[in-house]
Formats: structure tokens, C-alpha cells, sequence
């Protein structure tokens, strides 16, 4: 049996060997720290160049007007912060920034703090994992501050990542001889309140939505936080950001910073900027939050009453949907109902059109599940389609959603059915209709059925409109045509159909002719011209187009 034993953590001998990746050797991580120590330094004001140096060549140089450091092993220790109590407290300083020079030939001239003598660092690129010695001497008397020279790399774009680094640090940068913009991290906010040290801006729209400075500024290193945030489906939505002034308690996860540690504090700051969140909806008054976060918001103490009853109204869906809108929300009345529908293009095109030729139709509304729970919308009734019913003079015919007719001639009349669910029952429900398209949603024009009573007044161009929404789903494949040919052979053809069913086969194949001549030959022809085509037994004959008059028309055809 192995008897028990104890032992400590500790850091193993060779862990240095693998510093260089603890940060990803970007302009963007040297900049953000060689600027966070300088701004810990005390330093006012840092400037950014990229110079000739002897036995370096292209280097950039970052300079600061701080102290200098005491010790300089204290740069090259990892983990070692010589930074004073209080500042590595408030920040969690702790030593190893210097390290995202890893991998880079660097040069350090700094001043030895306190006095004016300086010392001159060099290292190589193995030099911080500690395959090669660092040589420290002396360096020029009367130095002050820091300087650091990096060895640089073809084309890069120092300059705009300078500038990024230096875009909310609370201190003067120079770069390339130009004064860097420095901007309030929440500028922008609509609101801002200071809790335990840290700024809460809430905001209308996502911070990180149209630009990548993430959503909280640690002293001018900028990073992505799991912030909360709250939508509403008709009112304005609160996203949040956070601008860290001093602040003991927010920690970020070592050694990149880049993250903050998800612990019991950062669990108490989202729930207080759930609370500012849900106190300005509160004061703002009618508010259309989903059902969870306004219980959530009533278990924080927030009074809030429930969202203000209002949806939005029906609007059928399209074939193509592409060419599917939303109508404006709308506050909902007593006798209002909520539409219970599959998304079936043809379903909700035959309603739409039923409901528009009706003057007593009652309003329909699309379903919003975030309401769930609130007893308005719980109680709304609601409209399910169960199917159609064509009347013909000795039978009726009941034709399930999304199937055909087994009859084909036109009915007497047409009705589209379902069922009214209320909180107590089931209430059945019509609506005549002047016509159907009946068939599988996003099928060829061929599968589907087209239904018109006899007597029905609806035109020749509704119908079109009403065939076209239900079923016109364009292609996308490159040899399908395009899409303006799509849509031509697709009315062509539906205009066929229409009128070998509100008129006759004749009538068809008529029109089918005049709309070749039309939109092919008729161009040949000058308005005032009487021309006549005559086919017989497969041959064609043409009266009436002088050759003058065609080589005329070709001519303006062709300018």
C-alpha cells in the first residue's frame, strides 16, 4: 500500500525555455506593455519612432520620460514584480510583461532610478529563455527614462498599431513625431455610473458590432469580457461596457492580460450592471422585455410591469424570401388574435389574400415565443389552420395543408378553415375566399393547383401576384438562368395556366402568340405599320414591313 505523503507546487526548471510563448509577439502585445510599465513608471509622456541603429539596423524605439528601474534583472525575472504594493495590488502587477519581447533582438538604455547614471541592456532572441546570457554595462551618463530598441521587421505597421495602443492610455504618446488621439473609452455611453472603482457605460448597440476594441479598458489595454447584456424585442437593447480606473478586485488572467478571471467579484459586477441595466428600462417606462429577464429583473428588487402588449402584425411570407418584410409592432387590442403558422409560403399567401378582400377580417399577429409567460400573451387566442374546403354543386371537399385537390373543376365556393384556441376552448373557424393555391411549398408552378371559384372576382393580375409570392423560388445555380429570366419564364408560364383556367385553352395559346409577337418581333414593326403573319401548313409568310422599314427599325434598334 503507497503511504500518503505531501509536496508543494512549484515551477519547473525548464518552464523559461518556453516563455516566448506566453504572448503571440505582436506590435499590438510589445506596444501594450512597454506602455502599461512605462505608465506604472510614472512616466508622462512615451514616444514611438522607428530609427537606423548602428550594428541593428531598422529598430523601433520606444521611449519614456519615467524613472528608469533599480534593478535590471527585475525585467528579465519572470514573475518578479519590483512594481510598489499599493499599484501591484490595485492592478496585479506581476512581472511579466517585458516578456512579449521574446523572440526579438533588444536593446534597453535606462536610467539607473535616482541617479544619472544609466546602464545599457542587450539581449538576443534566446536571450529570454534563457539559452543566452544577458550583458548588462554601463550606458551614457545624464540618460533619462527608458529606451528600448526592438529590432524590426520588414513592413511593419508600427504606426497604426502605436496609435491603437495608445487610443485609451491615460497618458501622452508620440508617434512617428505626431501626438496620438487619445479618446474616454466610454464617450459614447448613454448612461455611466461608478461602482467600486470601475465606470459602467450601458450603451444602444454592441460595442464590438463595428470596431475591435473590445468591451472593457483596464488602463488602456482593451479586452472582450463576457459582459451581459439585455435585448428587447421592440425597445431599445443595453449593452455594456467597463472602463477600469482602481479597482483591486478585477483580475485579469496572466500573462497576457487579455481576459478577466471569472471569479465570485467579476459574478457580483454582472449582476450589478444587470441592475443598472433593468433600473434605466424601469424609468424609461413601457419596455418589451422577454418573460426571463423580467422575472430575473423582479427577483433583483426592480419594479417593472410587464411588457406592453404589442406584436407585429401578419405579413405573409414569400416563396422567395428574399422578399419577406416585417410590419412595424403594433399595441394589440381585445379581440386580436396570434397566428399559429409553419412558415408555409402558400398557406400564409392564400390567407393573406382572403384577408385583404374581407372588410369585417380580423387582425392577425406573428408569434413571439420571448412573450411566453406573461399573462397577456398567454392568454391571446390563437388562429391555427387545420385546411381548405371547396364546395362544389353536389359534393365538398376538404384538401389537408400542403396537398392537392382530387377534383379539378372550379368550385362554387372556396374556404380556407382552422381553429381559434382560447384558454378554455376550441373555437372553428372560415374565411371565404376568391382563390387558393394548393400544393407543397417550394415546389415547381407544374405540382401546384390553382384554385379559383366560379364566379370569383379576382383579376387576371392578382392572381398572378398571389401565384408568384406563393411559389417564384429562384435558383441559385449558375446554369439555372438568372434571375431575371427565372422570373420571366416563371409568369409566362403562370400566366398560362391562369388564363387556360379562367378562360379557355384557345384563349391560352392566343395570347401565348401575341406574347412571343410582342416581346420579340414586335420592335420590327413601326406603330403606324398594318402587318400580317400568316402560317399555313408550316409555312410563313410576313405583309406589310417595307425593306426600308426594317433596315430603319434595325437601325434605331441597334443605336
Amino acid at each position: 500500500m503507497t503511504a500518503a505523503f505531501t509536496f508543494n507546487a512549484r515551477v519547473a526548471e525548464d518552464a523559461i525555455s518556453r516563455v516566448s510563448r506566453l504572448f503571440n509577439a505582436s506590435l499590438d502585445d510589445i506596444f501594450a506593455e512597454l506602455f502599461q510599465n512605462a505608465r506604472r513608471a510614472g512616466a508622462k509622456q512615451i514616444a514611438v519612432s522607428q530609427i537606423s541603429y548602428p550594428n541593428m539596423g531598422e529598430v523601433l524605439c520606444v521611449i519614456d520620460n519615467g524613472p528608469g528601474i533599480a534593478d535590471p534583472e527585475h525585467l528579465f525575472t519572470l514573475g518578479q514584480s519590483a512594481w510598489q504594493d499599493e499599484l501591484q495590488s490595485s492592478e496585479d502587477a506581476a512581472g511579466m510583461g517585458f516578456f512579449a519581447l521574446a523572440g526579438r533582438r533588444v536593446r534597453i538604455i535606462a536610467q539607473e532610478a535616482g541617479t544619472d547614471r544609466s546602464w545599457m541592456i542587450d539581449t538576443e532572441p534566446d536571450s529570454f529563455a534563457g539559452k543566452s546570457p544577458i550583458t548588462c554595462k554601463p550606458g551614457p551618463a545624464h540618460h533619462d527614462g527608458m529606451t528600448v530598441l526592438i529590432e524590426a521587421k520588414p513592413n511593419e505597421p508600427f504606426v497604426s498599431a502605436a496609435n491603437h495602443a495608445a487610443k485609451y492610455l491615460p497618458l501622452e504618446v508620440v508617434v512617428d513625431g505626431v501626438v496620438a488621439e487619445r479618446r474616454d473609452f466610454l464617450a459614447k455611453a448613454d448612461h455611466v455610473e461608478d461602482w467600486r472603482g470601475i465606470r459602467i457605460g450601458l450603451f444602444e448597440t454592441s460595442p464590438t458590432v463595428f470596431r475591435h476594441d473590445g468591451n472593457v479598458n483596464f488602463h488602456g489595454v482593451t479586452l472582450q469580457a463576457a459582459l451581459p447584456h439585455v435585448t428587447q424585442s421592440f425597445h431599445r437593447a443595453y449593452y455594456a461596457q467597463l472602463d477600469v480606473r482602481h479597482c483591486a478586485e478585477l483580475k485579469l488572467v496572466l500573462p497576457a492580460r487579455k481576459e478577466v478571471v471569472a471569479d465570485a467579484f467579476f459574478a457580483e459586477l454582472k449582476q450589478q450592471i444587470l441592475r443598472i441595466i433593468f433600473e434605466r428600462i424601469a424609468a424609461a417606462g413601457a419596455h418589451t422585455l422577454p418573460y426571463p429577464s423580467w422575472s430575473k429583473a423582479r427577483a433583483m428588487g426592480v419594479d417593472l410591469p410587464e411588457a406592453t402588449p404589442m406584436l407585429r402584425p401578419f405579413s405573409a411570407r414569400h416563396a422567395d424570401h428574399n422578399c419577406n418584410d416585417l410590419n412595424p409592432p403594433t399595441a394589440l387590442r381585445p379581440d386580436d388574435l396570434l397566428l399559429d403558422s409553419d412558415d408555409s409560403p402558400i398557406d400564409e399567401q392564400n390567407l393573406a389574400m382572403a384577408l385583404s378582400a374581407t372588410e369585417d377580417a380580423p387582425r392577425l399577429f406573428e408569434p413571439n415565443g420571448s412573450f411566453n409567460g406573461y399573462s397577456w400573451y398567454d392568454t391571446l387566442p390563437c388562429l391555427a389552420l387545420s385546411g381548405y374546403r371547396l364546395e362544389h354543386v353536389e359534393s365538398i371537399e376538404r384538401v389537408p395543408l400542403g396537398e392537392t385537390p382530387l377534383t379539378h373543376e372550379r368550385p362554387a365556393k372556396a374556404y380556407i378553415e382552422g381553429e381559434i384556441g382560447t384558454v378554455t376552448d376550441l373555437i372553428p373557424w372560415q374565411l371565404e375566399t376568391d382563390a387558393l393555391i394548393l400544393g407543397e411549398d417550394y415546389g415547381h408552378i407544374d405540382e401546384a393547383d390553382f384554385c379559383v371559384p366560379i364566379g370569383a372576382e379576382i383579376t387576371h393580375d392578382d392572381l398572378i401576384d398571389l401565384v408568384k409570392r406563393a411559389l417564384f423560388n429562384p435558383s441559385d445555380d449558375v446554369e439555372a438562368g438568372s434571375y431575371d429570366e427565372q422570373e420571366r419564364w416563371f409568369l409566362d408560364e403562370a400566366e398560362d395556366r391562369i388564363i387556360a383556367l379562367l378562360q379557355s385553352q384557345h384563349e391560352m395559346n392566343v395570347n401565348a402568340v401575341i406574347r412571343t409577337i410582342s416581346r420579340e418581333l414586335y420592335w420590327l414593326c413601326k406603330p403606324a405599320n398594318d402587318v400580317t403573319i400568316r402560317i399555313v401548313e408550316g409555312q410563313i409568310t410576313v405583309d406589310g414591313i417595307e425593306s426600308g422599314d426594317i433596315s430603319a427599325t434595325l437601325t434605331e434598334a441597334s443605336t
